[in-house]
């Protein structure tokens, strides 16, 4: 009796034990979903951004709307346009046909361009012309059940000097370095008098006449 006594406990020792084992497995798992769902949670109004088919993708869901856009072009620079499009769309209800206010502002700034555009033939579209090379954020706002305020956050990049620029420095450094070769050529060849001043200077001088 002590021998099956004893070997039930041991099994169900090993059961309790593999339980917890597997337990502790999802543990981590379970701790990434909640967190997940908490920064979900967190920032409701922010339009995620994607690097693809050379454009900045932009997307956007709740449980009654989606906005689906991009920015052009992939790599924004200060001083050149910005192209923006968005597509509004609703999973209930009449489709969304109301205006869209975007406007574009560096992080952190109060102020910025702002822009209240109708809908084109399918889709909303603007353009932006950012003033400096910083990270800047696209506020987009309309309402549908409620009013509806998102946030979408990309970088831009300094101004590009033109090409015309650097074919003009190009060219100046190609003029400055033939100059200088010039010179140095000239430094390095040697001066000979001119060849009469040297037969005259060597000819014999005639005696002066005698004085009486």
């Amino acid at each position: 009796m002590g021998g099956v006594e004893t070997g039930h406990l041991r099994r169900q020792g090993k059961r309790r034990q593999n339980r917890l084992t597997t337990s502790g497995r999802g543990f981590p798992s379970a701790c990434l979903l909640i967190a997940t769902l908490a920064v979900a949670a967190d920032m409701p109004d922010r339009i995620a951004v994607d690097r693809r088919g050379g454009v900045l993708e932009l997307a956007w869901a709740d449980a009654e709307d989606r906005l689906q856009g991009s920015l052009q072009p992939l790599a924004p620079r200060a001083g050149e346009p910005v192209k923006v499009t968005l597509h509004v769309g609703s999973f209930q209800g009449a489709p969304f046909e109301g205006p869209i206010t975007l406007s574009l502002r560096e992080r952190g700034s109060t102020h910025g361009q702002v822009q209240t555009v109708q809908k084109g033939a399918v889709n909303w579209h603007a353009e932006f012309v950012p003033e400096r090379a910083a990270v800047h954020q696209l506020d987009v706002s309309f309402r549908t059940t409620r009013l509806k305020v998102l946030h979408a956050e990309f970088e831009v990049g300094s101004p590009q000097v033109p090409s015309f620029i650097l074919w003009g420095l190009l060219g100046l450094g190609g003029l400055l370095t033939m100059i200088w070769g010039v010179r140095m050529l000239q430094k390095e060849k040697p001066t000979e008098p001119p060849a009469a001043e040297t037969e005259i200077s060597s000819a014999p001088q005639p005696d002066e006449p005698s004085r009486l």
